[in-house]
């Protein structure tokens, strides 16, 4: 590491402040020219997401809109070229100073691996697309159809990772983070034989998910601490806690009094794990609990809409105070700031409703089934009735002759 780079990773670290390493670079003196903002959520760093997503979109537009014109082997040419180009301008920004902007480049580069190995794929006929006719159907060979998905999560997941190793930059988790989603979720799903977009069976495997990838998340802030790498695995563990809890609590009515004691679980855990993202999914449960016992238990008591009021007015006071004092509980509950989290239990209570999710899958399945049954029942006691008001208003429509 260079004296220019290291006095700057001071500045991220907190070690030095930015006056002192100006001040270091004036005695030793290096002519400094200027730099960039402070990595952080700040507006320069929102410019440079923005740039990243409009290069994406253009780039898929044109895509989709030329993929059979360019053919396998000019997708895999053209995402090689653009990909090189990325890797050309983070270097050029790297040698001006620009350590954000090169960390998006290089982001923008790792994006083009997965769409290369595709086109690699079906130049190669390693993929045909035979193989997409037998993949689409329900009953279709596990092993065969789970190629091509596979290499090209796995090829981007290791650009990731070579990419993390040159450069030290936590955006480029969120291919990581993609992957460790949609690869047990797929896995889970062809093993479950469930290809439903909705239901228990779906929900569970989600929980299963946000389970495994949180203890992969908390693997890394352990491990880690020069950056937040475990900031988007944690994001992408809520996202899948949110899809599961919905779908599950929505499906089992006999679930649903379990809402708050897994919502006030959550909220205890993003403290010790210094975590908003999952305070943010607790609140909601408790919010999706209040509004079950609104709607469902306490629909016909009258003074359930005062009480409920009450309460309002109070989560509104609590939320206020925890934004105010989230810091001093989290330093008291947390532990030390500049050590890792720890969570009581570790691995044990992050894995432990994956455990529970793979016990009730199959209790999960056949509610599914009946969920299915029962609405083919309510759909088929409906279409007499569909089909009279339909004919009804056809009879109006015509003219009396």
């Amino acid at each position: 590491m260079s004296e220019r780079d290291l006095l700057q990773h001071g500045v991220d670290q907190g070690i030095i402040s930015a006056e002192q390493r100006d001040a270091l670079r004036a005695l030793g003196g290096v002519a400094e020219a200027p730099r960039e903002a402070r990595r952080g959520f700040n507006g320069v760093t929102i410019a440079y997401g923005i740039g990243a997503l409009v290069v994406l979109f253009a780039f898929a537009w044109f895509l989709v809109d030329r993929w059979r014109v360019l053919g396998d082997s000019g997708i895999f040419g053209l995402a090689l070229a653009y990909g090189s180009v990325f890797l050309l301008v983070a270097h050029v920004l790297h040698r001006e100073g620009f350590e954000t902007a090169r960390g998006v480049a290089v982001l923008l580069a790792v994006g083009m691996v997965p769409l290369a190995m595709r086109a690699l794929l079906r130049w190669s006929g390693l993929w045909t697309p035979e193989l997409d006719l037998v993949c689409s159907v329900p009953e279709h060979p596990f092993t065969a159809c789970q190629g091509e998905p596979l290499a090209i999560e796995l090829a981007a997941v290791a650009a990731a990772l070579v990419a993390l190793r040159k450069l030290p930059f936590p955006p480029l988790m969120i291919p990581i983070a993609v992957v460790c989603v949609s690869l047990p979720e797929r896995l889970l799903r062809e093993w479950s034989a469930s290809s439903d977009g909705t239901g228990m069976v779906m929900g569970w495997r989600f929980v299963i998910v946000a389970s495994v990838l949180s203890a992969l998340a908390y693997a890394v802030d352990r491990r880690r601490r020069d950056g937040d790498y475990a900031g988007y695995l944690w994001i992408a563990v809520a996202v899948c806690a949110f899809i599961g809890g919905v779908n599950i609590f929505v499906g089992d009515r006999s679930l649903r009094p379990w809402m708050l004691p897994a919502a006030l679980g959550v909220i205890m855990a993003s403290v010790y794990l210094r975590r908003r993202v999952l305070l943010l999914i607790g609140l909601i449960g408790v919010l999706g609990f209040l509004g079950w016992l609104a709607n469902d238990v306490f629909k016909l008591t009258v003074a359930f809409p005062l009480v409920l009021a009450t309460l309002g007015v109070a989560i509104i006071v609590i939320t206020v105070w925890l934004q105010k004092r989230f810091p001093h509980i989290v330093r008291q509950l947390g532990g030390d700031p500049t050590l890792p989290p720890r969570l009581p239990g570790g691995m044990l209570v992050l894995l432990a409703p994956a455990a529970l999710g793979l016990l009730l899958l199959g209790d999960a399945r056949t509610l599914d089934r009946e969920a299915a049954a029962n609405q083919r029942s309510r759909s088929r006691a409906k279409a007499p009735q569909v089909r009279a008001h339909r004919d009804s208003l056809n009879a109006k429509r015509t003219p009396a002759r």
